[in-house]
Order: C-alpha cells, then sequence, then structure tokens
C-alpha cells in the first residue's frame, strides 16, 4: 500500500475546507476526510480499481439553464 503523508493530508484538508466555504471550528473533520479519501484511493490504486468520482463542489457547478442566454432578447413591436 501507498504511504500516505501528512503534507498530502494538510493539501487535501486545505482543498476540502475551501470548497465548504472556509467555516470554522472545522479542521478536524476536514483532516478525517481527508485522510479518509487518501487512505481509499490508495487502496483503490493498489487493488487496481478506479476511485470513485468526486462530488461537484458547490462552487463548480453551473445549471444550464442559466448559461444558455445570458442576454434576453428584446422583443420588437409593431406600430400601427
Amino acid at each position: 500500500m501507498t504511504e500516505i503523508s501528512e503534507n498530502d493530508i494538510k493539501k487535501r484538508a486545505y482543498a476540502l475546507w475551501e470548497a465548504d466555504g472556509r467555516p470554522d471550528g472545522t479542521h478536524e473533520a476536514h483532516w478525517e476526510r481527508a485522510l479518509q479519501e487518501l487512505t481509499q484511493e490508495a487502496e483503490a490504486a493498489a487493488a487496481g480499481v478506479a476511485p470513485k468520482p468526486k462530488k461537484a463542489s458547490k462552487l463548480s457547478v453551473v445549471k444550464n439553464d442559466t448559461m444558455a442566454d445570458p442576454v434576453p432578447k428584446k422583443r420588437s413591436r409593431k406600430t400601427t
């Protein structure tokens, strides 16, 4: 099994913390989550299994309908 360094955990925990909106007092939860994710990825790599895809962060999700037509079209009025 691949060894997970403290620096790897620190980087992942920081990324998770940022993705969650930098909430105060959650460092232990993010550290544990980072360790768990890295452990699962290392075990999957050792077994030759592709890791599960990660959920997209709330910040990276864009609704398709909002991007379809960013500028509303003006309707022309007929004057008679």
